[in-house]
């Protein structure tokens, strides 16, 4: 009775295992879907389009400081004056009313060439932003394929133990038959039942892995709905690819995104070395300005109109201004100001050649171990296919054996638990693989093809 109520207890734990895997809707999400969704919702990827939008919108020759300014002013005045001194010429109230709108000019002709660097340079900040961006997008493709083939290979693990558990209840449900005919003894009931429940316990805990492996793939993705499950149609499988070091160096050179950043940013220190020449030169500007100045001025109260009659009591006066002016500045001496701006921003671009050698070598260093890593994988996992094939085999014919009293039970379980190991050791062979060939597509800029693949 104890035996049939462990067993009832691990069934229904099971059968609740397997009720809360169903019971949402699950869609059909291949590698290539879930790439593309990524990039659509990732958050990450979302906030560095925002800085890639900015960047093009300074990258302009009105930011760089081509085109000139345009201002326009008006100025209203109004005065009340009240003179009671007998020494003043004009005694008495006046009111004056002043309205003057001037427009004004200002444009630099010349200033060192300045405007073409800063507008070359505002070209580079929008590439140094796209590249940042597509570092994002790079780093983002290859977590989402980790964490899709990463979701897949923990529900491969829970077909494996599954397989296990059936072949162990199998034996348990045998080993309950022969003890009620009398053929077996309570101690293989034991040691039966200890091994079902060690494989249900087992399942159970893969379970809750795959699902946490499943809520990480979603936020990786942007979906709100974390514990949102999924049929996944690529199968953890990989195709061996023969890779040459050599080649695969090239391609770095030529297309790994923080090497190309990197670049990009040693050419904005070289034209932060031509801004700082640009000072050298003399600057030449414009000014035009229009300026039109309307006053009126109420002398009604005023003892003016007493000592003349004849004066009108409201006096109007109009004033036009026009002016273009040129302005050359030449920089005599500022304490060599320029001179050290211009030692500074060489040495600059000096520290940033160092860095993009730094960054060449540390990369050459991350391709070679990656390739020797890949390659050795590739080795393991043949030796890891060919181990899980024959402990198969093997397993399918102790289990003949077993039944037909050739070999323990223990002997038994412990060709079981070769089958076990060697499947999941074949699936971390193959999912080791898959990483490190998602590393080399990454290091070499290649990975930007398996969002269109």
């Amino acid at each position: 009775m104890k035996y049939l109520l462990l067993k009832s207890y691990t069934l229904l734990s099971l059968f609740i295992l397997i009720l809360n895997l169903q019971s949402q809707a699950q869609e059909t999400l291949s590698l290539s879907d879930a790439i593309q969704i990524g990039l659509a919702n990732n958050y990450d990827i979302r906030i560095e389009k925002k800085t890639v939008e900015i960047a093009q919108n300074n990258n302009n020759w009105g930011e760089a400081g081509r085109f000139p300014t345009l201002d326009f002013q008006l100025q209203n005045n109004n005065n009340w004056r009240d003179v009671k001194n007998p020494a003043s010429f004009l005694q008495g109230v006046t009111k004056t009313n002043n309205i003057n709108p001037v427009i004004s000019l200002n444009w630099t002709l010349f200033d060192g060439f300045r405007a073409n660097i800063t507008k070359t340079r505002l070209e580079m900040l929008q590439s140094e932003s796209e590249g940042n961006a597509e570092i994002i997008i790079q780093n983002t493709i290859q977590s989402i394929i980790l964490g899709y083939y990463t979701a897949v290979y923990e529900k491969e693990r829970i077909k494996v133990l599954n397989t296990t558990l059936g072949v162990s209840r199998d034996r348990y449900e045998y080993i309950l038959l022969k003890k009620e005919l009398g053929s077996a003894v309570t101690t293989e009931v034991l040691l039966e039942e200890g091994n079902y429940l060690t494989d249900s316990l087992n399942l159970i805990n893969q379970a809750n892995v795959y699902r946490n492996a499943v809520r990480d793939l979603n936020i990786l993705l942007g979906i709100e709905t974390v514990n949102k499950d999924y049929m996944f149609s690529d199968s953890l499988e990989f195709n061996a690819v023969s890779y040459e070091y050599d080649a695969l160096y090239t391609k770095m050179v030529d297309g790994n995104a923080d090497l190309k950043k990197e670049f990009i940013t040693q050419a904005i220190l070289k034209e932060d070395y031509r801004l700082a020449k640009a000072d050298l030169y003399p600057t030449v500007d414009l000014g035009a300005s229009y300026s039109f100045d309307k006053s009126r001025q109420d002398l009604s109260g005023s003892s003016l109109l007493e000592s003349r009659p004849d004066t009108e009591p409201i006096s109007t006066a109009r004033t036009t201004n026009t002016g273009i002016n040129f302005t050359l500045t030449y920089n005599l001496f500022n304490g060599g100001k320029i001179k050290r701006a211009i030692k500074n921003a060489q040495t600059n671009y000096d520290i940033g050649q160092l860095r993009t050698e730094d960054l060449k070598r540390s990369l050459s260093r991350d391709l070679v171990a990656e390739y020797d890593l890949y390659n050795n994988r590739l080795e393991l996992k043949g030796i890891a296919e060919r181990r899980k094939e024959s402990a198969e085999l093997n397993l399918s014919l102790s289990e003949e054996q077993f039944k037909t009293g050739t070999i323990s039970s223990f002997d038994f379980r412990d060709v079981q638990i070769n089958y076990l190991n060697y499947s999941l050791e074949d699936l971390q062979a193959t999912y080791n693989l898959i990483e490190s060939n998602i590393s080399l597509l990454r290091l070499t800029g290649g990975i930007m093809d398996e969002s269109t693949n």
